[in-house]
C-alpha cells in the first residue's frame, strides 16, 4: 500500500494549484495556511473545499503575533504567493514595485521559509511568472536557492505551460521547487494531449453551476469588431483565425485600413470608435503603441486566462465573452466549484493556476517522494518543457553555483 502524502497550502488563494495536489496526492490537505490579507482570495477554496464538500478544514493563519500556529508537520507545502513583482503585465517603472528587488517577492521567500521551518515539509512548490527562469528572475532565483542552501535543501525551476498538460490555453509559468535532497531530482517532460478552444467550452453543459453569469456582455459592439463585420460581411472571427491574428485593432492595422476605420466610425456615429481610432492614429503618427482592448479572437487555443483576456476574448461560437464557469472550465476546475461573488470577483480566476498543470507538477513531487525519480548531480537545476532542455548551474570549487555565469 502506497503511504499517504500530508500536504498543505500555504496562501491557496482562489485554489487551482491545491486542487492539483489534490488531485495527485489522493487525499485533501492536513489544514489551509495563509496569511493576514489574503481572505478574500483564500475564500473561494474553503468554500469549495468546507461549504460545497463539508470538509471541515481548519483555516490557519501564520502571521506572527497571531498565536496560531501550525496543526502538525507535512511532507508538502504549497502555494501561489502574489507574482505580480516579475509579471509582464507589471509596468511600474522602480524596483520597489517591479522586478526581482519588489517588496512583493517576498511572499515566496516567506512561504519556503515557513514550508520547511514551520511545518516540517521535504518539498515546497510556489508558481510564478515565468520570468523568474530568465535574467530577469535571477535576483528571485539567487534569494531562494539561498534559502534552500542554507537548509540543505536543492532547487529547481521548471518552465511550462498549461497548453503541455490537457488545457487549451498558452499559460506560460514557472515552478519553483525546493527538495530535501542533496542534488535535485529530474522531473520528467510534459506534452499531453487537448481538445481545440471550441470544443473544450462546448464539454460544459447548458444549466451548469454559474454558466449564466457572462463577463462582458458587450463585446459584440466593440467597435473594430463591428467594423470587419460590415466592411467583410464576414465573422469577424473567421477572418482573424484565416490571418492568423489575434485581435480585431490588429487586422484592422495590419490590412492597413485604420484611417478607413476611422471614417466609418464618424460616418456611422460611433463615438467610442472615433475616440480609439483617433488615438491610435496620433499615438502612431508620434512612433509610440496602444493598449489593444480590442476583441481578442483564438483558435486552437487562448492565450492565458487573465483578467483583460476574460475581458476582450470572444466566446469562439456565441457571440459573447467566456461565462464565469467558461473562464473556471479553462482554468480545469471541477464543475461544482463556485467563484464567490460570481462576476464582481472575475479576476480572482486570474490569479490562479490551472488546476491540470498543477497535478502534474505535484504528481513529479509524489514520485520523487516514492523515490521514483532519478538525482541530478547539481544543487539547482533548471528545467525547460517548451524545449524539453536542462540547464546544470556550474559548479564552482565550494559546490556552490555561479549564478552570474548560469544565467549569462
Amino acid at each position: 500500500m502506497t503511504q499517504k502524502i500530508t500536504w498543505a497550502p500555504l496562501v491557496p488563494l482562489i485554489g487551482g494549484q491545491m486542487l492539483g495536489a489534490e488531485r495527485a496526492f489522493g487525499n485533501p490537505p492536513e489544514a489551509v495556511y495563509s496569511y493576514d490579507g489574503f481572505a478574500a482570495n483564500d475564500g473561494h477554496y474553503l468554500n469549495y473545499q468546507n461549504v460545497t464538500h463539508t470538509k471541515g478544514l481548519e483555516y490557519v493563519l501564520l502571521d506572527a503575533g497571531n498565536g496560531q500556529e501550525p496543526r502538525g508537520q507535512v511532507d508538502v507545502v504549497s502555494g501561489t504567493p502574489p507574482c505580480a513583482a516579475l509579471s509582464q503585465l507589471n509596468t511600474g517603472k522602480s524596483e520597489e514595485v517591479k522586478g526581482s528587488g519588489c517588496a512583493k517577492n517576498e511572499w515566496m521567500y516567506k512561504v519556503f521559509e515557513d514550508g520547511i521551518d514551520r511545518l516540517g515539509a521535504k518539498v515546497v512548490v510556489v508558481e510564478n511568472a515565468p520570468a523568474l527562469y530568465t535574467k530577469k528572475g535571477q535576483g528571485v532565483a539567487e534569494n531562494l536557492y539561498k534559502i534552500c542552501e542554507e537548509r540543505g535543501y536543492s532547487l529547481t525551476l521548471y518552465k511550462t505551460s498549461s497548453k503541455y498538460h490537457g488545457l487549451p490555453q498558452a499559460r506560460d509559468r514557472t515552478f519553483a521547487v525546493g527538495w530535501k535532497s542533496p542534488t535535485a531530482p529530474v522531473m520528467n517532460w510534459f506534452k499531453e494531449d487537448r481538445k481545440s478552444f471550441k470544443d473544450h467550452l462546448a464539454e460544459i453543459p447548458e444549466g451548469a453551476l454559474q454558466h449564466d453569469l457572462i463577463i462582458n456582455k458587450n463585446i459584440d459592439t466593440e467597435p473594430y469588431y463591428k467594423f470587419i463585420k460590415a466592411k467583410t460581411n464576414r465573422d469577424p472571427r473567421e477572418v482573424c483565425i484565416e490571418e492568423d491574428i489575434k485581435s480585431t485593432f490588429q487586422w484592422v492595422q495590419r490590412n492597413g485600413m485604420l484611417e478607413e476605420a476611422n471614417k466609418w466610425f464618424k460616418d456611422t456615429n460611433n463615438e467610442k470608435g472615433v475616440k480609439l481610432s483617433d488615438h491610435a492614429i496620433m499615438k502612431f503618427a508620434d512612433g509610440k503603441g496602444i493598449w489593444d482592448g480590442s476583441v481578442h479572437v483564438f483558435g486552437e487555443y487562448m492565450n492565458a486566462v487573465i483578467g483583460r483576456n476574460m475581458v476582450d476574448s470572444i466566446h469562439p461560437v456565441h457571440e459573447r465573452s467566456m461565462t464565469i464557469r467558461e473562464a473556471l472550465h479553462m482554468m480545469g476546475f471541477p464543475e461544482d466549484f463556485e467563484l464567490v461573488g460570481g462576476v464582481t470577483k472575475v479576476n480572482h480566476i486570474a490569479q490562479n493556476v490551472p488546476v491540470p498543470t498543477s497535478a502534474s507538477i505535484h504528481g513529479e513531487i509524489a514520485k520523487f517522494l516514492r523515490g521514483e525519480l532519478e538525482l541530478s548531480d547539481t544543487t539547482f537545476l533548471r528545467q525547460n518543457n517548451h524545449k524539453e532542455e536542462m540547464l546544470f548551474d556550474p559548479l564552482g570549487k565550494d559546490m556552490r553555483p555561479n549564478l552570474t555565469e548560469f544565467y549569462a
